[in-house]
């Protein structure tokens, strides 16, 4: 790209960048005031950090919260990466199938679960007691599943982008010098999907970690999830709870930013 075209392209995407900062600094200012003055017109105080900081009910939550995200992000990744490959050629209609939870919302995931797979729910009534327990695992694991089950179809979506005929072509060339499957999968079509797999991941690990209507339907009592421990607070003292929650969403957001930036290294490092 010559530097000419490079200009060209800041100056297309620069409008669109800057509402998206204005946006994102306004939230990120807000969100910074509102920890540090509890109250309307309250003297600014860092109280809201220091009951954050010695509460180990938020410390749970954060570790909760990594965890969840990360084994969401992963279990989706692998499931995703099988699932595009599996699906590369074949037509429209199973590829079709296999993404219709994309458009459904969490929301309906997490509530049909809970009415299946509870203890009581129409899974208990039909087949008896279930081995396992989904709803309220204190590892959470009904939330990874509702995750993995809504955000798999979704990366290979993005993934099948990437697996075209040109792909093909250049797997059908290495196999003519002799790669095997291995040789293919690692030195042609990681670095092919690796770009669009890392975009997904920070997209789905971003959104385990920032949301709260899984959690709270699926999920255990305790501990709860970063986004659970700051709603809570809102609900159990209005005022005061205010600069709690939003401290707590602050290290979310940080910790998000940590999580992407760990995703983008794995995935890049899929394609080395």
């Amino acid at each position: 790209m010559t530097p000419r075209e490079r200009l060209v392209t800041v100056a297309l995407i620069a409008p669109a960048t800057l509402v998206l900062l204005l946006l994102f600094a306004g939230g990120l200012v807000g969100a910074v005031l509102q920890s540090l003055r509890p109250g309307l017109g309250g003297q600014i105080s860092g109280s809201a950090w220091r009951t954050l900081v010695d509460d180990p009910g938020f410390r749970a939550a954060l570790w909760f919260s990594t965890r969840i995200a990360l084994e969401a992000t992963a279990l989706s990744a692998l499931v995703a990466t099988v699932a595009a490959l599996a699906l590369r050629g074949r037509g429209t209609l199973p590829r079709t199938l296999f993404a219709l939870p994309v458009p459904v919302p969490h929301l309906l995931v997490a509530t049909v679960a809970v009415f299946w797979l509870a203890p009581g729910g129409l899974a208990d009534r039909l087949a008896g007691a279930l081995p396992i327990s989904l709803v309220r695992d204190p590892a959470g694991v009904g939330i990874v599943l509702v995750y993995v089950y809504k955000e798999a179809p979704f990366l290979a979506l993005l993934l099948l982008s990437a697996l075209g005929r040109r792909l093909r072509e250049r797997e059908e060339a290495a196999a003519v010098h002799g790669a095997d499957w291995l040789q293919l999968l690692r030195w042609v079509v990681c670095p092919a999907i690796r770009r669009p797999l890392a975009a997904g991941c920070l997209i789905v690990g971003a959104f385990a970690f920032g949301s709260f209507e899984v959690p709270l339907l699926v999920g255990p009592t305790y501990p709860p999830t970063v986004a659970t421990y700051a709603l809570q607070a809102t609900q159990t003292d209005l005022i005061q709870g205010q600069p709690l929650a939003a401290a707590a969403l602050l290290v979310a957001a940080a910790a998000s930013l940590l999580i992407a930036t760990a995703v983008i290294g794995i995935a890049r490092g899929l394609g080395d």
